[in-house]
Formats: C-alpha cells, structure tokens, sequence
C-alpha cells in the first residue's frame, strides 16, 4: 500500500531542508568572511528566508555554530576514545586511521570554520573543545607506537597534521571521490608513520 505524504509530513520535510540549507550557507558565510563578520541576517537572505524564519530554527548565531560543529566534534571524538578499548598494531592503526578520516571527510566543510573561528568555537564549546584536544593528543600518542622515541611522537602527529593540511589547503578536491580521497590521505599519512623507528629500534 502507498503511503501518502500528509502536509504535515511535507512541513516537517520542508523544516528539515531549510536546517540543511541554513547549514550550508552558514559554513560558506564563516569560512569566507569569518564566524564574527557573519550575521544571522546575511545567513537568512542566502537561504531566501526571512531572519525571522532563521529564529524559529536558531535562537542566535551560537546556537548555530554549535548544531553545525557539535555533531563533528561528537563523531570525531567516538573515533578518538577507541585508543582507550584497541591495543596498538599495524593493523589497529591503520583501522583507526580509516575511521578518523571518514569522521574528517564526512565533516569537511566544517574544518575551515574551526580552524578559522577558535575563539568562537572555544566560547561555544569550553570544557568539551578542552576534553577534545586532549583526546587528540592521545591519539597521536598511541599512532606513535609501542616504546616510541620523541622522533616517533613528532612523526605520529605529523601524520594526524597532514590530513588536515590537506582538507584545508583549499586545492580542489572535487575530482576525487570519498573513498579515493579516504585512501590518498591514509596513504599519505602512513607514509609519514613508516618514518618511525622499529620496536628494535626504539629500544636501543
């Protein structure tokens, strides 16, 4: 049997569209002029709304950043916390990397606006953003490896940095798809991991 579309459902369609859509024009407002150039009108009048409609979804321009940020922070930070259950190994790596760069490439267009916007997102955020960086840190630590030297630590965040230098370079990416781009940056970034010293090494 066909399921007919109330005009209720279709209202609640159409709430869901114009999220998406404020969203999107808000990521392209603050990543090219900036969280604080930004208003909430300017936002609305790329939509082709009223700022009035805007208010009925986002009761300010914070409330905003975090909708669009909090669920990249919430998803980066699952795959952050797996280093605590997952005992390191080539194999865990290189899992744990993949599931990194899917939460990153997933959330692309979120990263200008937090690296660009700190002081905004640490207002947003505090404590959580706080909890987020050190979870990173841990991160790095356990892509270092078993008895890492300081040359494997320096190379393990290296490889966390130049995924994200290379999402937010600005070069265009458009040519490659998710999973192309998913395996050029897990190349690149275990290429600079290979640099680290061997367990025999690290000992010596």
């Amino acid at each position: 049997m066909q399921h007919e579309t109330s005009p209720r459902d279709g209202t609640r369609d159409r709430a869901r569209d114009t999220k998406s859509e404020i969203h999107q024009a808000a990521l392209e407002l603050f990543s090219s002029r900036g969280y604080e150039k930004t208003s909430l009108r300017e936002i609305a009048e790329q939509v082709g709304i009223t700022k009035a409609s805007l208010y009925y979804h986002y009761s300010s321009k914070q409330d905003l950043l975090k909708a669009i940020i909090g669920t990249f922070l919430a998803d980066i930070q699952q795959v952050l916390t797996l280093v605590d259950q997952v005992e390191w190994s080539p194999e865990s790596e290189r899992e744990l990397l993949g599931a990194y760069l899917d939460v990153v490439i997933k959330h692309r267009a979120t990263g200008p606006t937090v690296l660009r916007d700190v002081a905004a997102v640490l207002a947003a955020f505090g404590e959580d953003l706080e909890t987020l960086i050190d979870r990173s840190r841990n991160f790095q630590l356990w892509l270092a490896g078993p008895n890492p030297t300081a040359k494997d630590r320096v190379l393990a965040a290296a490889s966390v940095e130049v995924i994200g230098a290379a999402l937010a370079a600005g070069t265009d990416q458009t040519e490659l798809s998710d999973a192309e781009l998913r395996t050029v940056l897990l190349d690149a970034a275990t290429a600079v991991l290979a640099r680290r010293s061997t367990p025999t090494e690290s000992k010596l």
